[in-house]
Order: C-alpha cells, then sequence, then structure tokens
C-alpha cells in the first residue's frame, strides 16, 4: 500500500513520471495491488487522465494502459479523444489496447470510420502486387498495420459470429497426423482408406476417410498442407506476401460450408532462430498484412479462434505452412473433462494401450495403482474391454477428477470403474487382478531402485499367477532391475516411448512356477 501511494505522490510532484508510471503498472498487474491502488484512487482518474496530454509519448503510452486496467468505464470517454488526437503511433496501439478491455459498444461507429479510412490507404493491388512503393503506410509503418489489426479485432468482438462447419470429410483432404516419434507405424498400421507415408513423428495421409481417421487415437495433431505448398523465405512482409499467394481463405472455403464469415485465426511460429521475446511482433507483423492482403476472409484473432496456421521453420530458415482446424471435430478424449498437472496425455496412454494389444485379455479384472484421473484405464478399455477397473491414488483431486471422468462415459459402456482414494501400498483387495496398468510416478532422486523394488513387491501380493503389467516409467533401467532380483517376473517386452526424458513402457509378466524355482 505504501510503495503505491509513494508513486502515486512522486508523480503528483511532477518527479520521475515515467519511471513511476512503470512502476505502477508493474505492482497492478497483481489483482489484489491493482484493488488497493483503486482504493487510493478513491474514484478519480483525473491525475492519470491529465497524463493522456503530456508531452513525453511513453508518459501518455503508460497512463492510457494503466487507465485500461482499472476497467472503469468512466474512463472512455477521455481515452477515445486522446487516442483519435494522438499522432505518435505506438501510443495509439496503446489507447487501443486500453480501450480494448472496456465496454466500447458506443464507439464502434467512430472505430469503423477508422477502419474504412486505414483501408482505404492500405489496399494493395487487385492483382496482390504490392505496386505501391510510395505509400508510407505500407513499406515503412508496421504501428498502422498493427492499428488497423486491432481495430478488426475490437469491431468483430461485438459482432455475431457465424461457427464454420467442416464438410471435407470423404475422401479427406491430404493432411498430416502428427504422432509419437518414435512410433509412428502404430498409426500407420491402423489406417485402411488412402495412402500413407510413414515419417518420423508423422503419418501424411493422401485420400483418407476422415470418419476412419476420427477414430484412431495414437496420433497427436491433424495438420492439413495448404495446396500448392511450398518452404517460404523472407521477412515478414514476403511471407505474409506469399501466403496469400497460397489462397488460404479459398482454400478454408472449399473446406467448409459457407457462412458468410471471415475465418478467425492465429499464427503460430514453431522457429529456433527468432528470439522468444520476439517471436509475438514478428507473428503480428505477419498477421496485420495478411488480413489486409485477404480483404476479409481472414481476421487474426487472439481467442475464438476457429483456426491456427502453423509456420514451421525449416534448416535453411525457410518456413513451411500448414493449418490446424478446430472447426474439424475430435471428439476421441470427450470423457477427459478433468485432468490434473500430472495427467497423462491421452494420446500416449493410447499409444502404450496399443503397443500392448497383443497381451491383453478381454474380461480382465485390472487395476492402476496411480491411476490420476483415470486416461490409462479408461484407454485400455476403450481397446479391450475389461471387468471390473479398479483406479487407486493417494491424491484425493486426481481421484474425484476420475469419477467425474467415469460419469457419462460413452466410450466404454457397461464396464465398472471403482475409483479408491488410497495409498496403492496400503491397498488390499479380495481376490487377485489379472492386470496391472499404470505410470509409475517419479521416485526421489537416488531411491529410484528401492521404489521400483517395493512397486513390484507390492503388486505379487495383488495378481494372479500369469499376470500382465504394463508400466510406464522415466526410470525404465530400475525397473528391470529390480524385476530380475525379484523372483516370479519375466520382462516380455520394451519400448522407448521418449528419447529425451527416458520415458518407456515395460511389459512384464508375472510367473510364479518361475519364483517357486528360485
Amino acid at each position: 500500500m505504501a510503495r503505491l501511494e509513494q508513486l502515486l505522490d512522486q508523480i503528483r510532484k511532477g518527479k520521475d513520471i515515467r519511471r513511476n508510471l512503470i512502476e505502477i503498472r508493474k505492482n497492478i498487474s497483481d489483482e489484489s495491488l491493482r484493488r488497493r491502488f483503486m482504493y487510493q484512487l478513491e474514484g478519480d482518474f483525473s491525475l492519470l487522465t491529465g497524463l493522456l496530454g503530456h508531452e513525453d509519448p511513453k508518459v501518455r503510452k503508460s497512463a492510457a494502459l494503466i487507465l485500461g486496467m482499472t476497467e472503469d468505464e468512466d474512463v472512455l470517454p477521455e481515452l477515445f479523444d486522446a487516442w483519435e488526437k494522438e499522432e505518435t503511433l505506438f501510443v495509439r496501439e496503446a489507447y487501443l489496447k486500453a480501450i480494448a478491455g472496456l465496454d466500447y459498444r458506443e464507439y464502434l461507429p467512430r472505430l469503423n470510420d477508422r477502419i474504412l479510412e486505414l483501408e482505404r490507404q492500405m489496399t494493395p493491388a487487385e492483382d496482390g502486387r504490392e505496386s505501391l512503393p510510395e505509400n508510407p503506410l505500407w513499406d515503412n509503418d508496421t504501428h498502422l498495420l498493427a492499428e488497423l489489426s486491432l481495430l478488426r479485432q475490437m469491431a468483430a468482438r461485438y459482432e455475431k459470429h457465424g461457427k464454420h462447419r467442416f464438410v471435407s470429410m470423404n475422401p479427406a483432404p491430404e493432411l498430416l497426423l502428427r504422432t509419437n516419434l518414435l512410433h509412428a507405424e502404430v498409426t500407420a498400421k491402423q489406417i485402411c482408406c488412402g495412402t500413407t507415408h510413414v515419417l518420423r513423428g508423422g503419418v501424411q495421409v493422401k485420400g483418407g476417410d476422415l470418419n476412419e481417421l476420427m477414430r484412431i487415437r495414437t496420433w497427436t495433431e491433424c495438420l492439413l498442407p495448404i495446396p500448392g505448398e511450398r518452404p517460404i523465405q523472407g521477412d515478414e512482409k514476403m511471407i505474409a506476401s506469399k501466403l496469400r499467394d497460397l489462397k488460404i481463405g479459398n482454400y478454408l472455403q472449399y473446406l467448409h460450408e459457407d457462412s458468410g464469415q471471415p475465418f478467425r485465426y492465429r499464427i503460430e511460429l514453431k522457429s529456433t532462430t527468432v528470439p522468444r521475446e520476439k517471436k509475438g511482433e514478428y507473428i503480428r507483423r505477419i498477421a496485420s498484412r495478411l488480413d489486409l492482403l485477404e480483404k476479409g476472409r481472414l481476421l487474426n484473432s487472439e481467442s475464438d479462434y476457429e483456426v491456427e496456421l502453423r509456420l514451421i521453420e525449416r534448416k535453411d530458415q525457410s518456413v513451411i505452412p500448414m493449418l490446424k482446424l478446430f472447426t474439424l471435430p475430435d471428439r476421441r478424449f470427450s470423457y477427459r473433462k478433468e485432468t490434473t498437472a500430472q495427467s497423462t496425455s491421452a494420446p500416449l496412454a493410447a499409444l502404450a494401450v496399443e503397443l500392448a494389444r497383443p497381451y491383453l485379455k478381454e474380461g480382465a479384472q485390472i487395476l492402476d495403482p496411480f491411476c490420476g484421473v483415470g486416461t490409462l484405464l479408461t484407454e485400455r478399455c476403450i481397446a479391450v474391454q475389461a471387468d471390473p477397473v479398479y483406479g487407486v491414488d493417494r491424491f484425493e483431486e486426481a481421484i474425484e477428477k476420475a469419477r467425474k471422468n467415469s460419469e457419462n462415459n460413452d466410450q466404454v459402456q457397461h464396464v465398472p470403474f471403482h475409483y479408491i482414494n488410497r495409498d496403492f501400498f496400503d491397498f488390499t483387495h479380495e481376490y487377485p487382478f489379472d492386470e496391472i496398468i499404470t505410470f509409475l510416478p517419479d521416485a526421489e532422486p537416488g531411491s529410484e531402485a528401492d521404489f521400483a523394488s517395493r512397486f513390484l513387491g507390492k503388486s505379487q501380493t495383488l495378481l494372479r499367477n500369469e499376470a500382465i503389467l504394463i508400466i510406464l516409467t522415466n526410470a525404465p533401467g530400475a525397473l528391470k532391475d529390480a524385476a530380475s532380483r525379484i523372483p516370479g517376473y519375466d520382462v516380455a517386452q520394451e519400448y522407448l516411448l521418449n528419447e529425451r526424458t527416458g520415458c518407456s513402457e515395460l511389459i512384464l509378466k508375472k510367473d510364479e512356477t518361475q519364483a517357486a524355482k528360485a
């Protein structure tokens, strides 16, 4: 409280105004401090609104952004008036960002007038060539393009957005199914329609059937190459121009039922050469130019987007553009409404189950001793039916979420899921299980071997003879070593899932005959 009082007092005295405003902005990014700041102002914003006429443009910028952070509608008239009078371009952007967080509906006519004014000045030639090199707005100034992009987004916020419906299901457009880097062939083997080409970390599919592809659970992401795709090189302006040449807007209209609405999109850049702190500005420059070139068919949007335009950088610093469509329904994991930070990814769980499929028994009695929200258990039961199914976890939150995920789960019908909030090492059961499937939690550094031994020792008491253990672990060496030292276990199969972390899937068989001989 005292800190904010001191900063405001310094500003009232005209001391270090720019620096003190920056400090206030940093402080009130915290919600509790923002409330204290508002209490200090007591509803009187005259100190800040007075600074909108300050001679230093950076002072005007900071004052505008702070006024926007107050979320008080009373500051709107003065922000709008100051925006219309402002001549410094980067400050105009700051005014719009401040206004965007408020209810500016009554000012939409003024916003739309500015949009039309900028469009008239900045529209390229009809053939798409940038034939107006003398135009300083197009060639030299990114701030006006950014202003136009912000204005369009703000105007669109209060429009009713018609959702585009994807209609090109069969035959499917050419696409790339991204997969686990080491096991793309698992996905490829499940594809019956069309032709496939297996890559490292993906499967290229031509002439496929999307109804079939959307039932395959082992891919992580579906990307669409843009027809006529080629590596694109150049600066942001050149990339935008070449993206327009690929007729992205036309292609999206071809794939969807026409709604008469622009496609709302975001750009994702996968690059190792563009510094992280500069990626945002780099993307904004491409998007603002692309919006202009597409003449209303595309609209860059920070939220509620339907399309992701992904730019994937190659070694020669050219980029490959691909589309990710959120209009393409993916209901494979619709049961998974609740997760935690430690939850296993659903495609990884599906991959682990698919790799273990030769060992799965229909009607098996299954236990997951570290079940989390139940993803691995659910994927196991979708692959091959089981009954009953028990999940144990000592974290109450995870168990509650697992129960919610199992409610109304129409992908696994007539399978009784029993979730129990208990430490596995204290868990007992009246009859033995046919199978344990789990992602083994990480042990404390240095205690991996002891934890693996405890886990396998406890598991022996809960499994029948010839039972199967399907174990995902980040410490496969410790688990294999423990299995070799404890009579009754045999490692039947091992799959490396992640080269970087060493995460692996081990399939163990329990054999009491072997234990008896020992």
